[in-house]
């Protein structure tokens, strides 16, 4: 019956388009076809990187020092919110990752859902010191007053792991992708003010007092301090990038990465970090 059916399609098809049918029927590509690896399936797989990261202290101190002017009329006419207070910090440091995933694919487009875990030691530390002299009266007394403000933070972060969805295009063995998606990072930190104060009568300041005879009038001033910490808490951020696997074999796979993440953190400082990664794969 086959070669009743094949011998039919001879006859009745054009000359010109012979050749080209018994090629399908013999299991040929069709012209235009386009050949691609394919992805579907659950993978798993690790990589390392280095990462190069971001503290942003600057919203420290400003409203620790308003709350500490406010406590006391040595403070009354003093511009203390005007001291600098922190800047940005950046450092970098290699991280440690594992990662496992599943891919849906349709032709050539392929999309996915990952899960990643990261080691790494995202650590950074800063503080601030700034004095400045005002004469304060108080009962009649002139009194030559130094206001140090002494401002610090640090944020620690050791782990984190993140949930991202993937959109990529696959060329050959090639895969090249965009990802998105959410990640929960664990971030020790820390924050204090310390404003200290102290004032000596005129011709006389706290750093070179008077002798004993007559006695001055007794200092004025004091110390304020507003401190606060978190350990071991867990916060919320976003990541995106792009990325490109290459497949070795039928069920194994070279990566390359770049990655943002914006990490919240506490007291409002805001950590985030740029990563590039390369890594290997296991298709299943």
């Amino acid at each position: 019956m086959r070669w009743v059916i094949c011998a039919l399609v001879v006859l009745i098809a054009p000359a010109g388009a012979r050749a080209g049918d018994f090629d399908v029927l013999r299991g040929a590509q069709p012209v235009g076809y386009a050949s691609y690896t394919r992805w579907s399936g659950f993978y798993a797989g690790g990589q390392i990187g280095e990462e190069f990261d971001g503290a942003d202290f600057r919203n420290i101190g400003q409203s620790e020092i308003t709350t500490i002017s406010g406590l006391s009329s040595i403070f009354e006419g003093i511009p203390l919110t005007n001291f600098p207070r922190l800047n940005s910090l950046n450092t970098n440091t290699p991280s440690y990752s594992a990662f496992a995933g599943y891919n849906y694919q349709f032709e050539a487009a392929v999309i996915g859902l990952e899960f990643n875990f990261t080691k790494t030691s995202f650590s950074a530390s800063i503080d601030d010191v700034e004095s400045h002299s005002y004469f304060t009266t108080v009962n009649n007394t002139i009194y030559d007053t130094a206001y140090t403000v002494t401002t610090g933070a640090s944020a620690k972060l050791d782990d984190s792991a993140s949930l991202r969805g993937r959109l990529g295009w696959a060329f050959g063995n090639f895969l090249p992708y965009s990802f998105a998606g959410v990640t929960v990072a664990q971030i020790d930190a820390t924050k204090f003010v310390n404003v200290t104060v102290c004032g000596e009568e005129t011709p006389y300041d706290c750093t070179h007092p008077p002798p004993p005879f007559p006695p001055p009038p007794a200092q004025v001033g004091g110390t304020w301090t507003l401190a606060d910490q978190v350990t071991g808490k867990w916060y919320f951020g976003y990541v995106g990038g792009f990325g490109l696997d290459y497949a070795l074999t039928q069920n194994i796979f070279l990566r390359g990465e770049l990655e943002y993440t914006q990490y919240a953190a506490p007291f409002n400082i805001r950590l985030s970090a740029t990563s590039v990664h390369i890594g290997a794969g296991l298709k299943f």
